[in-house]
């Protein structure tokens, strides 16, 4: 069984594939499996977590 720990391991790596890291700013979001909360230097923000039915991470954007 895989742990918690592990799929926030997960996650993270996720970010730090596809952000330049000294560019966003990461904040736990704890409404969502391991959910990290990334804001841009504009100010965007989008949600990555672990999403628990598909095991896998997943993400979601900040509404209009």
């Amino acid at each position: 069984m895989v742990s918690l720990e592990d799929n926030e391991t997960k996650v993270m790596e996720w970010i730090d594939d596809h952000f330049v890291m000294n560019e966003i700013e990461v904040e736990n979001f704890p409404f969502f499996p391991c959910g990290k909360l990334i804001r841009d230097k504009n100010g965007e923000t989008m949600v990555v977590f672990w999403c628990i039915i598909y095991d896998r991470v997943d993400y979601r954007f900040q509404e209009a």
